[in-house]
């Protein structure tokens, strides 16, 4: 067995050991030191159900304080469950709702969702009869109780290490960022590119532990997720630098100048990173002064670039230029990202055009925007949500018509058992009721050959729920079964008399709750992510191509009378800074949330079991156009100059226009589900035709500042096509 296996085993192991303590300590100090029988079935059920049902990430520490948070939402759902047992019309309603809100509320994080079925049991628990809102105080009890000695488990009880934080990732990828930056072009030793690239590869969200992804929409979140794009990109671009032909040529003065500051700022973000002080205004790391060293090397040397039309190594060069210019971009985010998660609220959320926007908007309404941004059909978690909702629902109502004797294990059944294909749920119902079936005979047999013996179950209670809790994970969902079969007998006998009639009426309620799985896995969206993938992909590359259309449409100024012969330019955008990065900060939204929920849907998909392997596109490289795409629209608009010359601009649209064409076309054919080879798509960029026009520019033309800020815009803007198109090429060879 593999390292990784042993320590996912001994993980199960001990999540075990932790929820039959917390369970049985709390059973029997409420059953035998208080006589409290209600409490003490509350207390056993709020350790397993926020233990072992639920499946919180993170370390002893996180899982602790995730419990801890989830206190108040669980008197609220016991409170809640109680009073609307009264009436079945208001127990069905209230399952309705509440199981909605619970499974979508997932949305704002990984440890939430994992949460998530937990909090769904601790309002079945209380929502059947008998109808006793006199034993509401007991119940809390139990759930506190429970609560408490859950989170003492998980803390101290064999708890699940720490893991690095994600602001020491942070740290050390800058950290590592500056070796590369400050060896000002010289051959890099392979041990500190292999450092880099393990630096950048632990910050991809797959190798992210989940309790440590920066998912939530809170501002500092915002800004480690904002943070953690650039150090990245900052990475892949200085190891880009290192790799590329022509990579160890001379640098001219004021390119090493800039790689120095690259440097300086990247380390002073490593440090600020790891004391995790706050910052107030004037302290930290600063991007003003790379700002000033990335103006030369941005605007004079694209100019040069633009008037050494003849030298032979222009394209090395302008591949240099870019990469150097790029890294630097991607510094001056990573210290105002450092700056903000440190508690410096005055970044500019227009500072260089970077889109800041979240940075002094209100917890509320980020909150609310992250809520709302899946309520769409299209959205998985949405349809999730609802699938649960449903199926818990019409378990209630079918529990309360019947007057089912124990109608919450139908509930539980189909909570535990609904998946989210048909396929999956058909596997999971055939397994339920095999192991169901062998743990009712074994329950069975134990009823009856030990009766009212109540001593008896007190002793096998903490090995058989060890064993449950610790096969079920390892050996699949029959022993999950048939073991919290064993725990529910040996549990309820020492609460009242039971005999062993409980086996088959356990067992039959597990069937009537599979049933309700299996048929809400068949009505609500029973592809599940299958189909949902290849449109959110579809809609995806819409979005592409609408920023494309819309960053294009920015960086290019209507020609002005007597503009016609020089490449021009202004010192800045129409309408100044603030209002290009107000309207992108607008626009950038659109292209999250289709980001967004592109992601969520290709995530559901790679976890589904199908029926067949056939060939799936390389998903991925879709979310990397989509990044670039984002990237251009934050960065370019903002950018000083304009380009005003016609012939310049019109070259600049058509090329845009032509890869947003492409974008389209992919579109309606991910939309359509179409496999046949696609046509021809857009040519790559017409470098020559443009070098071609931008040969007329008068060598001595006197506003050599503007021109020199247009060039600089105008070559960031035809890399920035140029990877875009180069990403569109690699989709459809994939599809």
């Amino acid at each position: 067995m593999s390292i990784q296996g042993l320590r996912g085993n001994r993980s199960v192991v001990g999540n075990a050991v932790r929820v039959t303590a917390a369970a049985c300590v709390g059973f029997y100090l409420s059953r035998y030191a208080l006589g409290l029988t209600v409490m003490a079935v509350y207390a056993a059920f709020t350790a397993v159900s926020l233990g072992a049902l639920a499946r919180i990430p993170g370390s002893g520490r996180q899982r602790a304080a995730t419990v801890l948070t989830a206190v108040p939402a669980g008197l609220l759902l016991l409170t809640l469950g109680t009073l609307l047992a009264v009436r079945t019309w208001a127990a069905v309603l209230g399952m309705l709702v509440v199981g909605f809100v619970i499974a979508y509320a997932g949305t704002t994080g990984p440890r939430i969702a994992g949460a998530a079925p937990g909090m769904q049991l601790l309002y079945i628990l209380p929502c059947f009869p008998p109808y006793a809102p006199q034993m509401l105080g007991q119940r809390l009890a139990g759930f506190l109780l429970g609560a408490a000695l859950l989170v003492a488990a998980q803390r101290f009880l064999l708890p699940e290490p720490d893991t690095p934080p994600f602001r020491r990732l942070l740290a050390g990828a800058a950290d590592a960022a500056a070796d590369l930056a400050e060896l000002l072009g010289a051959p890099a030793p392979g041990p500190l590119l292999a450092r880099a690239r393990a630096a950048a590869d632990a910050l991809r969200p797959s190798r992210v532990p989940p309790a440590d992804v920066p998912a939530s929409p809170t501002v500092a979140h915002k800004a480690m997720g904002h943070a953690a794009e650039a150090a990245r990109t900052l990475l892949a671009r200085l190891d880009a630098l290192h790799t590329a032909e022509g990579a160890h040529r001379a640098y001219r003065p004021e390119t090493v100048a800039l790689l120095t500051g690259i440097g300086e700022a990247a380390r002073g973000a490593a440090r600020a990173l790891g004391d995790g002080r706050r910052l107030r205004p004037g302290q930290g790391p600063s991007a003003a002064e790379l700002e000033r060293e990335l103006g030369p090397v941005r605007t004079h040397q694209a100019l040069d670039t633009l008037e050494r039309l003849d030298a032979d190594d222009r394209l090395v060069y302008l591949r240099r230029r870019s990469l150097v210019v790029q890294a630097a971009d991607a510094t001056v985010v990573l210290v105002l990202a450092t700056r903000l998660l440190c508690g410096d609220r005055s970044v500019d959320r227009d500072t260089a055009g970077h889109a800041f926007g979240y940075a002094r908007a209100h917890a509320p309404q980020l909150w609310w925007l992250r809520l709302t941004s899946h309520l769409t059909p299209r959205s998985v978690i949405f349809q999730n949500a609802c699938r649960f909702a449903l199926g818990l629902a019409a378990a209630r109502a079918v529990a309360g018509v019947l007057d089912l004797q124990h109608g919450f294990w139908v509930l539980l059944a189909t909570l535990t058992l609904t998946r989210t294909t048909s396929l999956e749920t058909r596997s999971a119902v055939r397994q339920a009721l095999l192991g169901t079936l062998a743990g009712a005979l074994l329950a069975g047999g134990l009823l009856a050959l030990v009766a009212d013996r109540a001593v008896v179950y007190a002793v096998l209670l903490p090995p058989v729920m060890l064993l449950a809790f610790a096969l079920g994970p390892l050996r699949g969902l029959a022993w999950a079964q048939g073991g919290f079969t064993l725990v529910v007998a040996t549990l309820f006998a020492q609460v009242s008399r039971v005999t062993w009639h409980l086996a088959p009426v356990r067992l039959a309620d597990v069937l009537a709750g599979s049933v309700i799985g299996l048929v809400c896995g068949l009505v609500a969206w029973p592809r599940g992510a299958g189909s949902e993938v290849r449109r959110s992909m579809a809609a995806l590359c819409a979005a592409v191509a609408e920023s494309i259309g819309r960053t294009a449409a920015r960086v290019v100024d209507r020609p002005e009378a007597g503009a016609t012969g020089d490449l021009g330019g202004r010192a800045v955008a129409s309408g100044g800074p603030g209002a290009a990065g107000r309207d992108t900060e607008t626009d950038i939204g659109e292209i999250n949330r289709a980001l967004a929920l592109a992601r969520e849907s290709l995530a559901q998909f790679q976890c589904e079991p199908r029926e067949h392997t056939a060939r799936q596109p390389d998903w991925p490289v879709v979310l990397v156009a989509a990044a670039d795409a984002r990237r251009g629209e934050r960065l370019l608009p903002g950018r000083p100059g304009r380009i005003i010359h016609r012939e310049t601009g019109d070259w600049l649209r058509r090329a845009a226009d032509d890869t947003a064409a492409g974008y389209r076309t992919l579109a309606r054919r991910l939309a359509a589900d179409h496999t046949a080879p696609p046509d021809r798509g857009p040519p790559p960029l017409d470098v020559r035709g443009l070098l071609a026009v931008v040969q007329r520019i008068p060598p001595d033309s006197p506003d050599r500042e503007a021109r020199a800020l247009a060039a600089a815009l105008l070559l960031d803007s035809v890399i920035w096509l140029d990877a875009l198109t180069t990403d569109l090429t690699r989709i459809e060879e994939e599809i």
